[in-house]
């Protein structure tokens, strides 16, 4: 199937759910994407303690998260 087609069906299949599941969906889409980052941290830095590794995935999920703002 092209890509095109795909994703207007998966549209499609989006707009005919309640807002709960779609909700459910970007949770879980969102957990698929956290473990996979995760994953890649640890094999790109096999030597990070648990905290440096949490830091490293917190940036990443949320760039916006590293930058340091005084008040």
């Amino acid at each position: 199937m092209h890509p095109d087609k795909a994703e207007k069906q998966y549209i499609s299949l989006l707009r005919k759910m309640d807002g709960n599941q779609r909700v459910k969906i970007g949770a879980e889409l969102y957990e698929v994407a956290r473990h996979i980052a995760e994953s890649s941290i640890r094999n790109q830095y096999p030597d990070l303690s648990e905290d440096e590794i949490k830091e490293k995935l917190r940036q990443r999920m949320n760039p916006l998260s590293a930058l340091r703002i005084n008040r």
